[in-house]
């Protein structure tokens, strides 16, 4: 008997819930111009990982497409207590989206819904066309879209997650989360929930009722006087909570394939992005116009400031450098484009040589 062909697997990235985590996680990281650079950093060492390590055959990164505005015609607070994006974040999402294209990597995106609802309606049809589907978030609402062909890569617990997991972790299964966030309700969203029950009554109720229209038909039975008179008073802010709860998944949003299969990155677009963004380390890994970015010759050593000046006047366009140690610097190397290597090799400046420090340092002002 035959074996049955494996399922393919697709990622599909939260963009901006990897973005915020990058953002926060590093810090004080920025260009020379003194433009940050710390999120973009962040969301391309993740991807890159992600990618070297899983080898995902297709992916995705999900972001707002104007998103939140079904919810808020809805609930006009909704999210209505979130301070504005960080000025310094801001500033570096037109680049992670010039990485995102460089890297070839669809973004998807639905005018009036959030990034949830795009990863929920393609995660579910890809399940049911018979894909096994990742989706990569710290989004504990997430957690209710996962079933037995689609797991959460929890990023802030590192672990991933399918049904089972999600039930020890939340407390019930996937498909209960919305019944036990409409009680608790969301800061972060400003969903209101019903007020006198926290997480761990949402989750002891939702466990004995079975869902939360089961609970509010019998909340006058419910013991703990709190939760009962919560319940009967809140009934259809708990409802309206639910709704908002819920990730919709039935976007009219195509399943396409072959959008989502991994092409090969452009080179020459990434080192470029790379180079402007003075991630040099990155830059140098990049195979330029299908060849491998040539070695430099070995550095000679300028022992005087004359010298140093002399060896470094011819280097121009594209210069790298090298600063050696990076406590207290010995040294530094200075290189020009490959392609400038006969005419101008890299030369080596020793600190502990009179003279020499100043005469680098004032040559790359």
């Amino acid at each position: 008997m035959a074996e049955p062909a494996a399922r393919q697997r697709l990622y599909l990235i939260d963009g901006y819930s990897n973005i915020f985590r990058a953002f926060y996680a590093i810090r004080n990281l920025s260009s020379s111009k003194g433009e940050p650079t710390n999120a973009v950093y962040g969301f391309v060492t993740m991807l890159r990982k992600l990618l070297r390590e899983e080898n995902p055959e297709l992916v995705g990164v999900a972001l707002e497409g104007g998103g939140e505005r079904m919810r808020k015609e809805r609930f006009a607070e909704y999210k209505a207590n979130r301070a504005p994006m960080p000025e310094d974040l801001r500033t570096q999402i037109p680049w992670i989206r010039k990485f995102l294209e460089a890297q070839r990597i669809p973004m998807l995106e639905v005018d009036r819904y959030e990034a949830d609802d795009v990863l929920g309606t393609l995660s579910k049809k890809a399940a049911d066309a018979g894909y096994d589907v990742v989706i990569v978030s710290a989004d504990k609402d997430l957690m209710q879209l996962v079933a037995p062909h689609v797991s959460l890569y929890h990023t802030k617990k590192d672990k991933l997650m399918g049904p089972a997991e999600v039930e020890e972790d939340f407390g019930v299964p996937p498909a209960k989360v919305p019944d036990v966030l409409a009680l608790m309700g969301d800061s972060s969203d400003n969903i209101p929930g019903v007020p006198g029950i926290g997480e761990v009554g949402a989750r002891t109720l939702i466990t004995e009722y079975g869902s939360l229209e089961n609970l509010l038909e019998h909340a006058s039975e419910v013991k703990a006087k709190k939760h009962r008179e919560g319940l009967l008073a809140n009934r259809d802010q708990a409802i309206l909570s639910k709704e908002l709860s819920t990730i919709h998944c039935d976007l009219d949003i195509a399943l396409d394939p072959d959008a989502l299969r991994r092409d090969p990155p452009d080179p020459k677009a990434l080192r470029e992005l790379y180079t402007q963004l003075e991630f040099f380390s990155l830059a140098d890994e990049i195979k330029a116009e299908g060849g491998p970015v040539e070695a430099l010759p070995p550095a000679v050593e300028a022992e005087t400031p004359e010298a140093w000046r002399a060896s470094t006047a011819g280097l121009g366009g594209e210069v790298y450098v090298a600063v050696l140690n990076e406590d207290r610097p010995l040294g530094i190397v200075v290189g020009g484009a490959a392609g400038e290597a006969e005419t101008a090799p890299p030369v080596y400046a020793d600190f502990r040589r009179p003279g020499l420090a100043e005469a680098a340092l004032a040559s790359l002002r």
